[in-house]
């Protein structure tokens, strides 16, 4: 009976290693999966924390409201008057505020929650009547309102304290209408004369503010200004409009907005019931800009891209072993070579269980050596050389390294990664180029 040469039992092992490789992507995909379903129930624990603190704010408002009498006609022809609202965007809006950052931790969970105060100054047009197409005798001057507003009402940490026109005064809940109906609302006094000569009215606005993840604001204004601040070094800018300046740095994040009012769907003043109020309101929203408060990249992210290159890197993993195993004059068995496998998979279930509890940089360490050293161990165990363990251990940890770097980026993630991988691949090709049919 022919034997089977050498070159033969080469290739064969070439293909087990290559099916070994794509056999290697189901349990990398339930692995994937596995990271998933964590990383959900981490977000499930900081909307829980969040629920109490206060979540994502949106700053809404101020808004001004004035009832005003429309006379028509019934369908018998009897007149009627209708009250409706008056809603008046404010002509300039500045806010500032720093926020204060803190992480608490829930069970395993890190949450990122922060408290800061904001100050918020501006002016509304004086009521002109004429301009809004009704007679001064119609409108209800003792009935006017303003207000604001912000997303989740249990992150107020105080009364916001309101100053309109040099007078302070109370906001109250329930008090609200026009696009937020559901916000804080005061009732104001305003001037009656409308005329040209009137000064616009000055308005501040302090509020103590509690949230997690983001704070967002409403292009309120025909031109709203805002600045922000906090030491946190991993902001986030989001929304419909990007800032027009920002500072990053290792200690905090300072940016300045300017939106125009030319930059929304909502016109300064509009005559409307409440259904129109709503869809108003939510126009506004639509156009809300701000930061989110970030972490760079959490364990879960860095798992994800770690699973996501794992087919890639076992392979590749593999295919060095067969390199050392050629160079050497030694055997692994194919079976040996599912083994190694399989080993190669359990280092991203050690890596997931023990960056939930000890940070993802120390538990990629201590998996990567418990991996190489188990491996090691094992392949020492089938050729009994030091040398070839020790390449193969050299081999395994100069993966384990590239990868960690490549993790440690984020916008050249991909591009490193893809980098390596040629590296790595290259590097394996020129110890396998003197493989032939003929011969070992």
């Amino acid at each position: 009976m022919r034997s089977i040469s050498n070159a033969t039992m080469l290739t064969i092992k070439l293909v087990v290693i290559g099916v070994l490789g794509l056999a290697l992507w189901v349990p990398t995909s339930v692995i994937g999966l596995l990271v998933k379903e964590r990383a959900h129930r981490r977000d499930e624990v900081v909307d829980e924390v969040s629920r109490t603190w206060g979540q994502a704010q949106i700053v809404e408002g101020p808004a001004l409201s004035v009832p005003v009498d429309r006379w028509g006609e019934d369908s018998e022809g009897r007149k009627v008057k209708r009250t409706l609202w008056l809603h008046q965007l404010p002509l300039d809006l500045h806010i500032s505020g720093e926020l204060e950052p803190e992480v608490r931790n829930r069970a395993i969970y890190e949450v990122v929650l922060y408290r800061g105060v904001l100050e918020l100054r501006g002016s509304f047009l004086p009521p002109n009547p004429a301009t809004w197409g009704v007679r001064p005798q119609d409108v209800h001057w003792d009935g006017a309102v303003l207000t604001f507003a912000v997303s989740d009402a249990k992150g107020l940490r105080e009364v916001p304290r309101l100053v309109f026109d040099g007078v302070e005064r109370s906001l109250e809940p329930g008090g609200g209408t026009g696009p937020f109906p559901e916000g804080l609302g005061a009732v104001v006094d305003l001037p009656r004369s409308g005329g040209e000569g009137d000064v616009d009215i000055p308005f501040e606005l302090r509020v103590e503010l509690a949230g997690s993840d983001g704070l967002h604001f409403l292009p309120m204004a025909r031109e709203t200004e805002v600045e922000l601040a906090a030491p946190w070094p991993n902001p986030s800018f989001d929304g419909a409009f990007l800032p027009e300046t920002r500072d990053v740095r290792a200690d905090g994040f300072g940016a300045l907005w300017r939106v125009l009012a030319l930059h929304r769907e909502v016109p300064q003043h509009w005559l409307s019931e409440d259904t129109l109020n709503a869809s108003h309101g939510d126009t506004l929203r639509e156009a809300a800009f701000g930061v989110r408060l970030l972490f760079p990249v959490d364990a879960y992210q860095r798992t994800t891209r770690s699973v996501k290159y794992a087919v890639l890197f076992s392979l590749l993993t593999l295919l060095g072993f067969f390199a050392v195993e050629v160079g050497g004059k030694t055997s692994i068995h194919p079976v040996q070579y599912m083994v190694i496998g399989f080993a190669l998979c359990l280092f991203y279930t050690l890596l997931l269980s023990l960056s939930e509890l000890i940070g993802f940089d120390l538990a990629y360490l201590m998996a990567a050596s418990v991996i190489v050293a188990l491996i090691a161990a094992y392949l020492h165990a089938i050729v009994s050389s030091r040398l070839l363990t020790a390449l193969c251990a050299g081999v395994l940890a100069a993966v384990y390294g590239s990868l960690f770097v490549m993790l440690q980026l984020e916008e050249l993630a991909l591009l490193m990664g893809t980098v390596l991988l040629l590296v790595l691949c290259a590097v394996v090709m020129g110890l396998t180029r003197r493989l032939n049919l003929n011969g070992g």
